[in-house]
């Protein structure tokens, strides 16, 4: 295939910049590549079949069969790529449309790029339609991170006269700036680091190859056959790829009672990974023959279907509460446990056509029944779905969100849409899935626009979250809302029991907490604790500043204390408060260090984890979540810096919150102090500067 080079251009991106487009390093680059690659394949369905089938193949090529039909790059592939065979993954799907419209996109008319232009050569051209995966169009670029940013496109397609047309091209997308770059300089131009191959059609200027001697010979290297018949669909080819560095990509370490590392199965072989993140994001559409938005999920890995039975308990879980939401109930892994199975409605008022903005279906669902018991001893839920185990005496729970397309966007089992929502014993799990309503507009929203497409719109790239956005001056706060009543609704149903299964170690860290002192506004550098306990004053701008402890919000669970502590300024600008916890004493309070370095004793307290939720800098809604994982002092986002305070032994005992430039801001940090010793009490200071 002939080599079309990008040319330089105005605002024209360059290969570095587009492998840094979804900044998600966070999810494992497998899973990236199925959310995104199964979305596109069930965007492209076609409109009269009830179900699209997805492969992915793994295999080995021949680098040198490779190399040589890629012109311009041919030398370069072989120096770096000596030996005979390297792996690749392939994705195929059947039952869609496949790469359609025009190769040209001179030819283009009415922004009808159509699915070939807007895949393969351009990037931020989103699906239009409403419940379409993404609306940022970004999400093709993670085709490019798994393995040397080669990626081969073959489809087939039936035109509009009846005729079927096959359709093979390729893309590269580099690091301009390595050494080793594989794209040759075009006409002294500066590098790009983007290339397409194809068929030539004038100088520089490329469309894919359609002669079906070529693309089946072509095909062969990979061992893989063309569509026949009336099939039409896409094979999307990823050469080159490493198989050990994509399997321990961005996994969360689990360590078990022994210290000892859990590998989970699935993290040994890429088909046994591939199958879990098929599972893990598209659990409520997979052989979900009751999804009612379009055509449902089948999926094969190397020709190994993936059945309903063969689906892993809790993602059958997942399923069975994703169908009750939609008021769809049968015979399945939750049936019998009714009493433990709820559905409620989420209602949000004055800004909703119809005011129920969607259901959430939650349950509290034993060990035996995710198989975590002798003989099949599966995982625990939180590793399925590569979350981190926050505490080993009692669960979390955890909850999913999704809207039309049924991907779930993010399980959380901490922050906004679980942090308070109480934890059960270790011999159960409560697991619930909030599914938006997609049927129901919005009240004087920006043009016209329904929910489906507002929630759209907030998720990044991505698709990792929901978060609230604003235009000029709507901003309904709909995410917020949706979050804080499934928090208020599962707690209501489970909480009662969970106190009476804990009374002693709730009473324990109750009067540790009734000395908590809400610091008053306008605050200094003193302790923070009262001889007795007295509620905050009520917020007000004229008194500039507000940093405390918001001690109604506070949860007891398992020898620690979730503190939340609000941070609020009006007319007065702020660059940096700290809060630091301290041993109290009858004489005086004893800092955290003393104690360690001139008492020798083991801090009686620590700050294990810290998160917090900016919700305004300078007057401007931002909505944005950071934390600080484990393993790193401090996390900087929108010019706020939250660092922890540590002493010599690198115990937490406080934290400090910093701007790069003086202003304005709300914010609310959520600290986890571990009490080591319950005859201790802390006390609390806080610093600020102006």
């Amino acid at each position: 295939m002939k080599i079309e080079i990008a040319e330089q251009g105005r605002m024209t991106q360059t290969g570095s910049s587009l492998l840094k487009l979804i900044q998600n390093n966070n999810m494992p680059a497998i899973d990236l590549l199925v959310r995104e690659s199964i979305q596109n394949s069930l965007d492209a369905r076609r409109q009269d079949v009830k179900y699209v089938d997805v492969e992915y193949l793994t295999g080995v090529f021949s680098s040198h069969a490779l190399s040589n039909e890629l012109e311009g790059i041919t030398k370069g592939l072989n120096r770096r790529y000596p030996e005979d065979q390297y792996s690749y993954i392939a994705i195929s799907d059947s039952n869609t449309v496949g790469l359609t419209g025009e190769t040209d996109p001179k030819a283009v008319k009415n922004n009808d790029y159509g699915n070939l232009l807007k895949l393969v050569y351009e990037v931020c051209k989103p699906q239009e339609a409403e419940g379409a995966g993404g609306s940022w169009g970004l999400g093709k670029t993670v085709y490019f991170r798994i393995g040397i940013g080669l990626v081969i496109y073959y489809s087939r397609i039936k035109k509009a006269s009846g005729h079927y047309e096959s359709r093979l091209a390729a893309t590269l997308v580099e690091n301009e700036t390595a050494k080793d770059s594989l794209i040759p300089v075009y006409e002294n131009q500066a590098k790009r680091g983007i290339a397409w191959w194809g068929e030539k059609t004038g100088k520089n200027i490329t469309a894919p190859v359609t002669d079906e001697k070529y693309i089946n010979s072509f095909l062969n290297i990979f061992g893989l056959k063309p569509y026949d018949d009336e099939k039409t669909g896409t094979v999307i080819i990823i050469p080159f790829i490493d198989k050990q560095k994509l399997l321990s990509n961005n996994q969360v370490e689990y360590i078990d009672s022994s210290d000892n590392r859990i590998i989970p199965f699935w993290c040994s072989e890429l088909d046994d990974y591939i199958s879990i993140a098929a599972q893990r994001w598209y659990a409520p559409r997979l052989n979900n023959v009751h999804y009612n938005h379009g055509a449902f999920l089948r999926m094969k890995i190397n020709g190994k279907g993936i059945g309903l039975d063969a689906m892993e308990p809790v993602f059958q879980v997942i399923q069975a509460l994703y169908n009750r939401a939609n008021y769809i109930k049968e015979d399945d892994i939750l049936s019998g446990m009714d009493d433990q199975t709820f559905v409620e409605p989420i209602r949000v008022n004055k800004f909703l056509s119809d005011p129920k903005i969607g259901l959430l279906a939650f349950t509290k669902v034993p060990r035996e029944v995710l198989g975590m018991e002798v003989p099949r001893n599966k995982p625990e839920p939180y590793i399925y779905f590569n979350c981190e185990i926050r505490n080993s005496n009692l669960n979390a729970p955890v909850i999913c969100y999704t809207r039309k397309p049924a991907m779930i966007v993010s399980y959380e089992n901490t922050g906004a849409w679980a942090g308070n929502i109480s934890s059960c014993s270790k011999s159960e799990y409560i697991l619930g899935v909030f599914v938006l309503n997609t049927g129901v507009q919005l009240k004087n929203g920006p043009d016209n626009m329904s929910l489906e497409e507002y929630v759209r719109r907030s998720e990044m790239a991505d698709h990792a979250s929901w978060n609230d956005w604003s235009e000029g001056t709507y901003n309904p706060r709909l995410i917020t809302k949706i979050q804080n009543s499934v928090n208020r609704i599962v707690d209501s149903k489970y909480s009662p029991e969970d106190q009476e299964t804990q009374p002693r170690a709730k009473s324990g860290l109750g009067r540790l907490m009734g000395d908590l002192l809400l610091p008053p506004e306008g605050f200094g550098t003193g302790s923070s604790i009262p001889p007795s306990p007295r509620p905050p004053k009520p917020d007000s701008k004229s008194k500039g500043i507000v940093f405390k402890a918001d001690a109604s919000k506070t949860k007891f669970a398992g020898g620690k204390l979730i503190i939340p502590f609000d941070l609020r300024t009006s007319k007065k600008k702020i660059s940096s408060v700290e809060m630091e916890m301290n041993i109290d004493s009858e004489s005086s309070s004893i800092s955290v260090p003393e104690w360690e370095t001139q008492m020798s004793l083991e801090a009686p307290f620590n700050i294990k984890d810290l998160r917090a939720q900016i919700e305004y800098l300078d007057e401007k809604n931002v909505q944005v979540s950071v934390e600080i994982p484990d393993s790193e002092l401090y996390s900087e986002t929108h010019g706020v810096r939250i660092t922890k305070i540590v002493t010599s032994s690198n115990t937490c005992y406080g934290f400090r919150v910093q701007t790069d430039t003086p202003k304005t801001i709300k914010m609310r940090v959520f600290a986890t102090i571990h009490l080591n010793r319950k005859d201790v009490k802390p006390s609390f200071s806080y610093k600020k500067e102006g």
